[in-house]
């Protein structure tokens, strides 16, 4: 039977991400959760030194909230351009993944396990047996949500080392292809020529065959 702590804790966490939701829907904060304002919000980072570092931190404390990462990264790329992008995308991203984790570990997992028999329990043992190659393999599919991978595995029995393994490794083709992409669709709007065209092209189409990696990898394994 679950103790009075981990009821708590995992009403809490429940609160915190609840609140957030609603915050982010209902509220003046509703405004952020659009790319458009978050952008201008952003976008005035460009000009300052400790813009990447505000930058980083943002996305990453956005992560707990349940900010959708692929719209904070988009921003990374459409403010700072594809090279330096990728690189703060990469570096908030996992810093995001990092603090969602270690909240839903903390506020979550006791509860969790304790109402875990029988074949969820089995299926729990098993994904940590396999941590790294699981995350891993759903960081390469863009239809796998974001947060809820990273809640969901904190609420787990997965090792932190494989999580933050596996999502630091599984998520540069993706952070990269969508960095690309902000930065090559700013580039077709407010630039002109073929260049930005082939730019946007190219980006639409490296996005186009990361969403059809998963299938390709279970073809070529068979």
């Amino acid at each position: 039977m679950t103790n009075k702590k981990s009821i708590i804790k995992f009403a809490i966490l429940v609160i915190i991400i609840a609140g957030a939701f609603f915050a982010f829907r209902y509220t003046p904060l509703s405004q952020y959760a659009r790319k458009e304002e978050l952008l201008n919000l952003l976008s005035g980072f460009r000009e300052h030194w400790w813009g990447p570092i505000g930058f980083i931190l943002i996305y990453g404390i956005g992560c707990i909230f349940a900010l959708p990462g692929s719209l904070l990264t988009l921003c990374g790329g459409a403010i700072f351009g594809v090279a330096w992008g990728s690189l703060y995308n990469i570096l908030a991203s996992n810093l995001g993944a990092t603090l969602a984790f270690l909240m839903a570990r903390y506020f979550g997992r006791d509860f969790v396990a304790r109402l875990m028999k029988g074949r969820i329990e089995s299926f729990d043992e098993k994904v940590a047996g396999h941590g790294f190659r699981f995350i891993f393999t759903l960081r390469l599919i863009p239809l796998v949500p974001f947060n809820g991978l990273n809640f969901g595995s904190g609420l787990s029995r997965i090792k932190y080392r494989d999580y933050l393994l596996g999502s630091v490794i599984g998520m540069l083709p993706g952070t990269f292809i969508y960095t690309y992409f902000a930065d090559a669709l700013l580039s077709g709007v407010t630039g002109s020529g073929k260049k930005a065209m082939t730019n946007l092209i190219i980006a639409s189409a490296l996005m186009i065959l990361i969403s059809l990696a998963p299938t390709i990898y279970k073809k070529l394994k068979k």
